[in-house]
């Protein structure tokens, strides 16, 4: 869950061939793991040369455009001009999904940070969105892996939970923000 870096491999096994392919890599995935696997697969199979390195371009192009399109779409819909429901330190605390352990938000000089226990690659900056909503801007910009981060209240005005959704529909499905669902944690609970 929520890996800040990720190795990826592909194997390929054709056994009427006796043919095996293995690509190893120590970075995030790319579509040159696939346009490698299918051009020797191409070779092997004795099936129409193909640039798969521009197939593949191509299609990373067109999703991230698309991508774009849908973040531009979010930000047009924005409200700028709420305010969130609380004082920014009333969000502050140490908060609990039972699946991922803590997460603590603080608060300082007006400014909100968050900063997850066991990911301490996610550590980041919360800057406000509209209402009771912000999204999380991590200090390390290789994840691009910026989340909306959501806030709950009780009807007596105190958070009852708090959600998570990436702001690009390019985050890494590894960043599965939109299964946590965090609850405040009473301040003498044990860290986990």
């Amino acid at each position: 869950m929520m890996a800040a870096w990720r190795n990826v491999s592909r194997t390929a096994l054709i056994p009427s061939l006796k043919l095996g392919i293995v690509i190893l890599t120590n970075q995030e995935e790319t579509a040159a793991h696939s346009a490698i696997a299918n051009a020797v697969l191409d070779h092997y199979l004795g099936a129409p040369e193909t640039d798969w390195v521009a197939a593949y371009s191509a299609r990373v192009k067109k999703e991230r455009a698309e991508a774009e399109e849908t973040v531009k779409k979010a930000t047009g819909k924005r409200n700028p001009n709420t305010r969130p429901a609380l004082p920014l330190a009333a969000y502050a605390g140490r908060y609990r999904d039972a699946w991922y352990g803590d997460m603590r938000i603080e608060e300082h000089g007006g400014k909100l940070s968050i900063y997850f226990t066991h990911t301490p690659a996610l550590a980041g900056e919360l800057e406000h969105w509209q209402y009771d909503t912000f999204v999380a801007r991590w200090k390390n910009r290789t994840l691009d892996a910026d989340a909306y981060v959501t806030f709950a209240l009780k009807p007596d005005g105190s958070i009852d939970e708090v959600k998570m959704s990436a702001v690009s529909p390019l985050t890494d499905f590894s960043y599965d923000f939109q299964d946590l669902l965090f609850r405040p944690v009473p301040i003498n609970a044990r860290p986990q």
